[in-house]
């Protein structure tokens, strides 16, 4: 057997991974490396929402924040029913740390204004989005906002100064006005807003970095927009800043050198202008209450320059300091003088601080100081020795001047001021030997507090008497014009004169009158006011009022002084002059004269009238043939008749009026004075009076009274004297002694049958039948046609009668009743038959009823009761004869 060789095995080592397997994990790494980078890299989604969305393009429209893009807006689409847009935007992962709670977007867009132009890169690259990061270093993340229409307040950026101003109004300050310290720019406004209570303006200020330490916590800003002008005697100042803070506003202010660096968002006043932010030294005044003081304008002078002006004033409070206590009660306001510190050396203990009102007069005195008359009201100081001092109590010129030494003070008393004013002169032959200081007014006189200067103190005795000096009096009114004037020179200079007594008969008093004129003092008449002669009551004032005159015989004597209205009447004053009293006696009477007095007759018109301006005025007359009576009466004829008044009742007013003439055998007895309705008894009461002498005639019983008016009937016209003016006819009675009547033929057609018994007749057609057409009963009216309206189905009509009371019971519930048109006729073999009836059945129509014959009366209808009418009269009614009794 042939031994097998056996090949020995070759060990070798196994291979190791292929070069090739490294590819793939190479390019696994990079391709993680390349998704963390992305994902690094990848921004924030975040929605924001906005009111509109002008100017806001998808793939387009930016985020900025500081000039840098940090975003872009990816899409836009509508939210809440179109009411909203949302934008959806991504955020370059740099800028996730802004997307915090409290970030503010807004959009911005170019605008233009007369401050400037803003948003101009916009044009070019179109509106963009910006923010306000959150300043809240704890605020959480976000990514849903809602943008604001505005970019929001101010923004102080690293090293610039936000302030604020605080103004009672805006002025003509606009955002983006600038700020200059000493004309220099550094800042400008950026924003506005009204305070939290609406009473101020706030005011947004940003200072730029290199400038920011120009504001100190002292600094004072004042408005310097538009144009300061400033007219004096010494002509017009017209003070302009820039052109550019005379079109949108301009601040300015200045800083003291001692005082800190100002703080980020410090408040500081905004004063009107520079004036009103001077600094100086500050004085406490307790100021007398005045017109016309005005904060920082009221100036302070000191011989004739200003050191000065009123910074403040207000009404004190209780917790105020010791100086200002109890003011309030002085009639004195709380006060603050700002000094000029130039002039702080004139403040001492006895210094005074007046308070000056020029007034304005022609005296040589006040023209040669004219210039005061166009400061206003000003403080003056008069300077004095001493210590420091800081308050101060400011007199008025006429106290401090009462209060001096040697100065005779004293007290004018006038019921009226008669042209006399403060400030003007009194004096004694035409030299000013003082001066009227201070007018007051009380309800029964004018004083004027007044003083003598010291060399003229004697000419002032106990006898001495004041006369106003009258400039021009001029008195207007019907009569005229009346003019009194005195000299030119008094015209210039005004005030008062003294009259001296040349005895000089015992020491000055304190007070004395002021008489009107040189007349008034020579009589002593203190009051030009006239007193009432004689006080007459009137019922009615006809044509007469204050300044009518008061005649006797047709002479005028005197006046009306005063009316005065009372409940029932008139008090009326009169004014006799006394030249002429002694032609009243107690057995006056007055009387109301007419200022035109008319009479229309079929004669013809007679007129009378007083002269023309008796006639404006108005005028009374009296005699001494009366009874005493202190009653002015409306006219003669009234006075005349005395007491004798009758009264009248009639049915109704239809045919009478106030002023009627009473007639008796055509002569006017009397006249109707007054008519009254009394409702409750469904008539009128008519006042009439009667002359005297015919009173005993005709207020008697049996006596007529008949209202006449002119009537036109088928036979002709009746009473045509009454056809130009209705009125009463009297029949004398001849029984005792009456003045109540019945006044006849006044009662109208529907005032008869007004409340009437009610019957309603029906028919199927109302023709012929009209209102107030008659009813008859055998030919003679008993009622009238009231109404006539359809019934509810308007198949027949309704007319509703009213039969007169005392005849109701002739309408029975078998009565019948048919048209009575006023004429009938009937053509029948036997021949024609007419019948007529009225001229109102004729014109209006008519109905008439009658009741069948029967052994037995039916019942009376009851009101409102419904019958049938027939159109023609029933075949046997005029035959029907039943009696019906009431």
């Amino acid at each position: 057997m042939e031994e097998q060789t056996v090949q020995v095995a070759k060990i070798r080592p196994p291979r190791k991974i292929s070069p090739f397997w490294l590819l793939p994990i190479v390019a696994f790494a990079i391709g993680c490396l390349l998704f963390f980078q992305i994902l690094k890299e990848q921004g924030e989604t975040i929605t924001i929402r906005f009111n509109e969305g002008d100017g806001i393009t998808a793939g387009k429209t930016a985020i900025r924040y500081q000039g840098l893009q940090i975003g872009l807006v990816k899409k836009v689409y509508f939210v809440d029913n179109l009411k909203k847009v949302q934008v959806e935007a991504e955020i370059n992962p740099e800028a996730k740390s802004v997307l915090k709670e409290g970030t503010i977007f807004w959009v911005v867009k170019p605008t233009a204004s007369l401050a400037g132009v803003s948003g101009l890169d916009t044009l070019v690259s179109g509106n963009y989005i910006t923010l306000k990061p959150s300043t809240d270093p704890e605020a959480k993340s976000k990514d849903e906002f809602i943008a604001e229409d505005e970019a929001p307040v101010a923004i102080a950026t690293d090293g610039a100064l936000l302030v604020r101003l605080i103004s009672d109004d805006l002025g003509s300050i606009t955002a983006g006005a600038q700020i200059y310290y000493r004309k220099a720019p550094v800042g400008q406004v950026a924003d506005y807003r009204f305070s939290a209570d609406h009473k101020k303006v706030e005011i947004d200020v940003l200072i730029n970095k290199k400038y920011a330490s120009l504001v100190k916590k002292d600094s004072r800003f004042w408005n310097i927009s538009g144009i300061d002008v400033k007219a004096g005697l010494s002509g017009v100042d017209i003070s302009v800043d820039s052109l550019a803070s005379v079109v949108v506003g301009a601040v300015s202010f200045d800083s003291p050198d001692n005082s800190e660096a100002a703080e980020q968002g410090q408040t500081f006043s905004l004063y009107k202008d520079l004036k009103s932010a001077l600094r100086g030294v500050e004085v406490k005044v307790a100021v007398p209450i005045a017109d016309n003081l005005k904060v920082n304008e009221t100036p302070v002078f000191y011989k004739n320059v200003q050191v000065g002006v009123l910074s403040n004033l207000e009404m004190p409070r209780d917790d105020d300091n010791e100086f200002f206590k109890g003011i309030g009660r002085k009639g004195m306001l709380k006060g603050t003088l700002l000094i000029d510190p130039n002039h702080s050396d004139l403040l001492k203990n006895g210094t005074a601080i007046l308070l000056r009102e020029p007034k304005f007069s022609l005296n040589k005195e006040q023209i040669s100081k004219i210039g005061e008359l166009f400061r206003g009201i000003y403080f003056d100081i008069l300077a004095g020795e001493g210590e420091e001092k800081l308050s101060f109590t400011v007199q008025k010129e006429a106290d401090y001047l009462l209060s001096l030494p040697n100065i005779l003070a004293l007290t004018l008393t006038a019921p009226e001021s008669y042209g006399v004013e403060e400030g003007q002169g009194i004096y004694y032959n035409d030299i000013q030997i003082g001066e009227v200081l201070k007018r007051q007014l009380s309800i029964d006189n004018v004083s004027f507090k007044a003083m003598i200067y010291p060399p003229y103190r004697a000419l002032i005795s106990e006898n001495s008497k004041f006369v106003a000096i009258s400039n021009l009096d001029i008195s207007v009114g019907l009569d005229g014009v009346r003019v009194k004037a005195g000299s030119p020179n008094d015209w210039i200079k005004g005030g008062v004169r003294l009259i001296a007594d040349k005895q000089q008969n015992g020491k000055a008093k304190s007070s004395y009158p002021l008489y009107k004129d040189m007349d008034s003092a020579q009589a002593g008449i203190t009051s030009s006011e006239k007193k009432a002669t004689v006080i007459l009551s009137a019922k009615t004032l006809e044509g007469i009022d204050k300044g009518s005159v008061v005649l006797y015989r047709d002479f005028q004597v005197g006046e009306i002084l005063n009316v005065h209205p009372q409940k029932n009447g008139f008090d009326v004053e009169l004014y006799i002059e006394p030249a002429y009293r002694h032609l009243m006696s107690e057995k006056s009477r007055f009387w109301i004269e007419p200022a035109i007095a008319a009479e229309l007759s079929l004669k013809g018109l007679t007129v009378q009238s007083s002269p023309l301006m008796r006639t404006l005025k108005g005028a009374i007359s009296f005699d001494n043939e009366g009874k005493g009576s202190k009653t002015l009466y409306a006219s003669k004829e009234q006075a005349t008749a005395g007491y004798t008044y009758i009264t009248l009742i009639a049915k109704d007013a239809s045919k009478l009026f106030k002023g009627m003439d009473i007639r008796y055998m055509g002569l006017t007895v009397g006249k109707v004075e007054k008519l009254e309705l009394q409702n409750a008894k469904k008539q009128i009461k008519v006042t009439a009076y009667l002359d005297g002498q015919y009173y005993s005639l005709l207020a008697k019983t049996g006596s007529k009274f008949s209202a006449i008016s002119p009537e036109i009937t088928t036979s002709g016209i009746k009473n045509i004297d009454a056809m130009l003016q209705t009125y009463i006819n009297v029949e004398a009675g001849s029984g005792k002694a009456q003045t109540l009547f019945n006044l006849s033929d006044t009662a109208t057609t529907q005032t008869t049958y007004a409340n009437g018994y009610p019957i309603i007749v029906e028919t199927s057609d109302a023709r012929g039948i009209e209102l107030e057409a008659p009813v008859l009963y055998r030919g003679m009216q008993v009622g009238i046609v009231k109404k006539l309206n359809l019934s509810e189905l308007g198949d027949r009509v309704l007319i509703h009668l009213s039969i007169e009371n005392k005849y109701q019971h002739l309408v029975r519930n078998n009565t019948e009743f048919w048209a009575a048109s006023g004429y009938t006729m009937d053509v029948s073999l036997q021949g024609v038959s007419m019948n007529s009836g009225t001229m109102s059945q004729l014109l209006k129509g008519g109905i008439e009823f009658s009741t069948p014959s029967g052994r037995v009366v039916q019942p009376q209808a009851k009101p409102n009761r419904h019958f049938l009418l027939q159109r023609k009269i029933p075949q046997d009614a005029p035959a029907w004869d039943q009696g019906i009794a009431e």
